[in-house]
């Protein structure tokens, strides 16, 4: 299926998934901006709770032994693998440390030496130092009312933080993952559920007069939306049926009904311009007129009956074997034609089709009558028959001005005329043609045309051989 985005189904699709990936993407975010947020508000509480209680603990135990035992044994205490605790005195030595910072990745690059010349800014923050994330909680250290000195209470969080990427990024990878899953089952989803849409669009472009009465829709597991439609259409269907059954009665009633007057003043005019010899040449000319008028709308609604039959099913076909080149010769002969207008050339003379010998005759006037009207004069209309593989083709080759390439697809057509003037002069209705495909086309029959302008035309009739 071609690309194209103001397709509905794209549409819905992109919508979808990126509802989808907002939906994911912003829950992701949000989980990853709060589980940091958690992350360090925890880390900030537990060092600001030992800097809170340190002075207390150091004041309990310091009743029962030595200060700098007490403020040793509570750094032991309150010290673990990623926490650091040292005390600074105002003269800025340092008091008493905890054993962390003589671990091997306290002291790996000079890490414990230059986090213990932190300056002694009271603070509560997240401090970054040589690429490892710390929570620092620095406060003066008050033990029964006298200051000590600074507190520094140093949180290792480097690993936390390691962890916590890694889950982000699984967490990443797993929304990304079922994105992806979401938008295939989103087009799969989609796809079926406009399917009722793609049908009923292509049964619209496939109804023509033909089977405009058969063409109906019927989703019964559609959406009640869809459901809809198809009834509105088919209620459409219904009505453009009535008013194409009532046209083509109209049709076909009207050329019954005006064929047979107009065929009996053809008549009296033809009977009296043969039997009266007291007309005046301005009499006899308008007569004469006259009747070649009414000759010419009696053969224009004998087309139109044809036609409407033909519409309406009524046409009926006598298919036999018939020798094309008999039949050919003897339109021909029967037309009257000048023996330097049309040429006949026959590959052999053993071909035969499955035809109507009629209708088969009707064809081949028809085109002939064309090619030999909307040529020159001195031009040839040539009449070729051959055979290819199971067709038996007829082809009527002219050297007229030929068709417009824009005209090619609509020269079938009802009352469609290429040159208006030109169909007028030479008495054409614009009904020929769409006979000749109509009586073609019901002998199971095909015809094309192949036309360049100022050259001429080919007109090739197929028929099953």
């Amino acid at each position: 299926m071609k690309f194209d985005p103001g397709r509905i189904q794209f549409r819905l699709t992109a919508g979808m998934v990126l509802a989808s990936i907002l939906g994911f993407g912003g829950m992701t975010a949000w989980s990853n901006f709060r589980m940091q947020q958690i992350l360090i508000k925890g880390h900030k509480e537990n060092a600001y709770e030992i800097a809170e209680r340190f002075g207390q603990d150091v004041a309990w135990m310091d009743e029962t032994m030595p200060s700098q035992e007490a403020l040793q044994k509570v750094i032991n205490y309150r010290s673990t693998a990623d926490t650091a605790i040292w005390i600074r005195s105002p003269e800025g030595e340092i008091i008493a440390k905890s054993d962390t910072l003589e671990m091997g990745s306290w002291e790996k690059d000079g890490f414990a030496d230059e986090i213990i010349q932190l300056p002694s800014t009271t603070q509560l923050s997240t401090i970054e130092v040589q690429d490892r994330q710390l929570i620092a909680c620095i406060a003066p250290l008050v033990v029964n009312g006298t200051e000590l000195g600074i507190l520094f209470v140093i949180d290792d969080i480097t690993q936390n933080q390691r962890s916590f990427a890694t889950v982000n990024r699984d967490l990443t990878l797993a929304s990304i993952f079922f994105i992806g899953l979401s938008a295939i089952v989103i087009t799969l989803y989609v796809r079926q559920s406009i399917k009722p849409i793609r049908k009923m669009n292509e049964l619209a472009a496939n109804v023509c007069s033909d089977n405009l009465a058969d063409t109906h829709l019927e989703f019964d597991r559609a959406p009640t939306e869809v459901r809809e439609l198809a009834q509105a259409f088919n209620m459409m269907l219904g009505r453009l049926s009535a008013a194409w059954d009532q046209q083509r009665r109209f049709v076909s009633d009207v050329s019954h009904e005006l064929r047979t007057p107009l065929t009996l003043v053809h008549g009296y005019l033809q009977s009296t311009l043969r039997r009266c010899n007291t007309l005046s040449e301005p009499q006899r000319e308008g007569l004469e007129i006259a009747a070649t008028e009414a000759d010419r709308t009696i053969r224009m609604l004998q087309d139109l009956l044809d036609l409407a039959r033909a519409d309406g099913g009524h046409m009926r076909f006598h298919i036999e074997r018939v020798p094309l080149k008999e039949l050919i010769l003897n339109t021909i002969e029967m037309c009257g034609y000048a023996n330097d207008r049309v040429k006949v050339e026959l590959q052999s003379g053993g071909i035969e089709a499955r035809a109507d010998r009629n209708r088969l005759k009707q064809v081949l006037i028809n085109l002939i009558d064309n090619g030999v009207k909307y040529s020159e004069d001195n031009t040839v209309v040539t009449v070729r028959l051959k055979q290819e593989d199971e067709w038996a083709v007829i082809q009527i080759c002219d050297r007229g001005r030929g068709v417009p390439m824009t005209d090619l697809t609509q020269i079938f057509d009802p009352f469609y005329r290429v040159d208006e003037d030109r169909s007028r002069a030479t008495g054409g209705t614009g009904l020929g043609l769409s006979i000749v495909k109509t009586l073609v086309e019901g002998m199971r029959g095909k015809i094309k045309v192949q036309s360049t302008p100022g050259e001429g035309s080919i007109f090739t009739v197929s028929l099953p051989s």
